[in-house]
């Protein structure tokens, strides 16, 4: 990947804002891919340091407050690289902030040698607290002290289940205090 790519896809998955200019156009499957990507259907939202919506969610997604973050078109491809993948596609750029979240109130996460916090996959004791401040601005944000998450408010979460998409998005619920 050319180095430009790298660099973006690192930026988006801790939120800067990003143009439009640096996303790729074209996106196929990494080769190896099990099962093949294209013997499967398109999840909802999915990732590979860049964070990608289907039409629905995007479509969801752009009726809240994306604050500094926006949303970009974007072409997907069967391995074949001919094919087109059915459907439209969008990256999902988060680029704002918020730090409201209380670790010392809050169990399950996991605190790297850096001193950033991470929310363990499948953690059975999570409690993620944040602040009330969270209810306020963006709808979709980083938390500057964790890694590698980024969160939507209870609103987007209600529209997401409205329509039947939440699903995919593996949300974790988090405490308001």
């Amino acid at each position: 990947m050319p180095e430009d790519i790298l660099k973006s896809m690192g930026q988006s998955s801790v939120g800067w804002p990003l143009p439009q200019d640096r996303f790729p156009t074209d996106n196929y499957p990494r080769p190896g891919n099990y099962p093949a990507a294209d013997e499967q259907p398109v999840p909802q939202i999915f990732s590979n340091d860049f964070t990608f919506l289907s039409e629905e969610s995007a479509e969801a997604v752009s009726q809240f407050d994306l604050g500094e973050g926006a949303l970009y078109p974007t072409r997907l491809w069967r391995s074949d690289r001919v094919t087109p993948m059915p459907g439209k596609f969008f990256y999902l750029n988060v680029a704002s902030k918020k730090d409201t979240f209380l670790p010392e109130q809050s169990r399950g996460i996991k605190k790297l040698a850096s001193g950033k916090l991470q929310v363990p996959r499948l953690a059975k004791n999570l409690n993620l607290l944040f602040s009330k401040e969270a209810l306020v601005g963006p709808d979709l944000w980083f938390q500057p002290m964790l890694m590698t998450n980024f969160f939507i408010s209870n609103r987007l979460k209600q529209a997401l289940d409205a329509r039947k998409l939440s699903k995919d998005w593996m949300l974790t619920r988090c405490s308001v205090g």
